[in-house]
């Protein structure tokens, strides 16, 4: 096949917004579920945050639940499929800019800093948003209240000792914050070594001569060096959880701490000297690789294709507008035994030319693409959005603190995070929930109490109505402002689990292996012709598929919102595109289709006519790309669909 390639997001055709009201009524009813098992007249409590940070956390009027039924927008949860345990949490970052100026409210205003911290580490307050899932940089980052860059070490042969900057500010946050919540969960993260380990002589890391690196001679000085600073941050009480080999292996900035690694040389640096080192010292911590965006995918494919062994996970950050989560899925479905996480990114509600996704929208796709935890970048910052050194433009904190006052403001994305981060507990599981209503993005979790959560964001530049069908045992309806979130909990008896193996009369989505994506028709048309193409989950009916038995181990695929059969045109060509035609009795050849088990949990479908199996052109990640056929090719990813039962 041709080699993966990025494809521009294109816009899909929608129809006007309907209003509705909170009842049960809808346009359409789901499948018959025998009334013993209906949940009509469960009460769900619900909170609000408007676009702009308003009314932030507000609780709304409960929400019952109604017969079965569908809308024109439909989110639907489903708890019979269940997959990542979302054991990190969310948070933020101790940035020595965050912590400069908590210590300077602290010091002017110790109520007030008092008040500030149980409403972000608790969940007492109304306010209160239970953040958990904490970053550290090691060393001297973008956001230095310094104006010099900073090491714990800084000249060859000195004794580690920590700086200043951890243990005026930064550790003096960190213990008020566990004196809150014991139970945080801390990862380290370095920009730059010391410049006397680089190539260049500096932290910076491009200080006129491009990338600058390691040197390998300081290979074992700079492992040397995680375990001097983690053992110096728990001997003053700060648990380290886990820690990333770099920040932002990829980028060399020229204005603040960096240092440059190709994959190869990240993975044989983490399996010759820093887990050895940390094994050697007794340190069992997660070590997690790459740490960089999600565009960026070959990096941390050839990271893992080399060194998987070494590293427990992956880091991820949301920036650059061409980022998808998706990537995170890619890269998770081809290693299944690691961890993901999403470790830094610095957004509000309404995204930036860099930053594609608002706070909500970020987290929410970060989580239905395999997150098992959720970090954003300052926890603080001031009216300018400082003290920063360099780097990254716009850029805000959860909170602002003014430098001249010390005035707080909770921002719009600390609510719109809190959405989530107050409501979703300690061990909750990711269950099923529609990925993008046409706008509606949501997330839905079970905590161990055996209530569920669902959290949906409006990206829409209206309010927008939707149908949430829960568990398949009662709906309603609610409309959600422009950019808001909303959080609904509650109990719900349990979904009835489907079959997701190929039977008569079951109707299936066929998610890609590659992307997560199902396929469907394009722009939900009923005509002949139309095109098969991959998209964001949005619980429309062109994107199931009910399976005919066509004979001879073949099957007809019939589209539930058109009647129409999948079909290759008749051609036996590679790369063309399919789409959907008519089908008469049992259809021709060029419509009829095998389903065989590829690898575990996944599926290959062959055409009968060609041979040659469906395939997401390219390996793209990207909305509206193609479903084409391809020589079949074992074990390729881009080829291997999961079957999730729909009816």
């Amino acid at each position: 096949m041709s080699s993966p390639r990025r494809e521009i997001v294109s816009s899909r055709p929608r129809s006007a917004w309907r209003s509705v009201v909170l009842a049960a009524g809808a346009a359409m009813a789901l499948a018959v579920v025998p009334s013993s098992a209906l949940a009509v007249g469960e009460t769900l409590n619900v909170w609000q945050t408007g676009g702009s940070g308003s009314s932030g956390l507000t609780p709304q009027t409960d929400v019952r639940l109604g017969s079965p039924a569908r809308g024109t927008y439909n989110v639907e949860v489903d708890d019979s499929k269940v997959t990542q345990t979302v054991d990190g949490g969310f948070g933020a970052s101790f940035t020595d800019s965050s912590a400069y100026l908590l210590m300077r409210l602290k010091a002017s205003n110790p109520s007030g800093y008092s008040t500030l911290m149980n409403k972000i580490f608790g969940t007492a307050a109304a306010d209160g948003i239970g953040l958990r899932f904490w970053r550290v940089p090691m060393t001297s980052s973008d956001f230095t209240a310094a104006r010099s860059h900073w090491t714990s070490r800084d000249s060859s042969g000195s004794p580690f000792a920590l700086s200043a900057q951890d243990t005026g500010r930064i550790i003096p946050v960190i213990r008020d914050a566990l004196a809150i919540n014991p139970n945080l969960r801390i990862m380290a993260s370095p920009w730059s070594a010391p410049g006397w380990m680089k190539s260049n002589g500096s932290m910076i890391c491009n200080t006129g001569s491009g990338n600058s690196t390691l040197l390998p001679a300081h290979y074992q000085d700079w492992a040397d060096y995680f375990v001097s600073w983690i053992r110096a941050y728990e001997s003053n009480g700060i648990p380290i959880w886990g820690v990333s080999a770099q920040n932002e292996p990829g980028y060399c900035p020229n204005n603040y701490p960096g240092m440059t690694w190709t994959p190869a040389a990240e993975g044989a640096w983490v399996a010759n000297y820093l887990r050895p080192s940390l094994t050697r010292a007794g340190l069992s911590k997660q070590i997690l690789g790459f740490d960089h965006n999600w565009e960026f995918f070959a990096n941390p494919l050839a990271l893992m294709n080399g060194s998987a062994a070494s590293f427990d996970g992956l880091a991820w950050h949301c920036y650059d507008n061409p980022s998808d989560p998706a990537a995170m899925t890619k890269l998770r479905n081809l290693f299944p035994t690691k961890s993901v996480y999403e470790t830094e990114c610095s957004s509000d509600t309404t995204p930036t030319d860099i930053i594609r996704y608002g706070t909500a929208d970020m987290t929410l796709k970060s989580v239905q693409n395999w997150a098992q935890g959720v970090i954003t970048w300052n926890l603080a910052l001031d009216q300018t959005g400082g003290p920063q050194l360099g780097g990254c433009v716009g850029c805000v904190g959860l909170i602002t603190i003014d430098s001249a006052t010390s005035a707080v403001t909770l921002r719009n994305n600390y609510f719109q995070l809190g959405q989530i981060s107050k409501f979703v507990a300690p061990g909750a599981r990711h269950i099923a929930s529609t990925v993008d209503a046409h706008g509606i993005v949501t997330a839905a979790f079970k905590n161990p109490d055996g209530q569920e959560v669902l959290v949906a964001h409006n990206t829409n530049a209206t309010s927008t109505s939707f149908t949430v069908s829960w568990n398949g045992r009662g709906s309603f309806n609610y409309t959600l402002p422009s950019r808001g979130t909303v959080t609904f909990r509650g109990t719900v008896p349990a979904a009835t689990s489907l079959p997701a193996t190929p039977a008569a009369g079951r109707t299936f989505k066929f998610v890609s292996r590659t992307s997560g994506k199902p396929f469907g028709v394009s722009g939900a048309s009923t005509a002949n012709g139309a095109r098969v193409v991959q998209w964001l989950d949005n619980s429309d009916w062109d994107q199931q598929w009910r399976l005919v038995d066509a004979g001879g181990g073949y099957w007809n695929l019939i589209n539930r919102n058109s009647g129409l059969g999948l079909d290759n045109g008749g051609t036996s060509t590679d790369g063309v595109q399919m789409q959907q035609w008519a089908v008469v009795g049992t259809g021709n050849f060029n419509q009829q289709w095998q389903i065989t088990a590829a690898s575990s949990g996944y599926y290959r479908i062959v055409n009968r006519t060609s041979g040659k199996s469906l395939d997401v052109r390219d390996g793209s990640l990207a909305e509206d790309a193609a479903i084409q056929q391809w020589t079949t090719y074992s074990g390729e990813p881009n080829q291997e669909f999961q079957l999730v039962p729909t009816s």
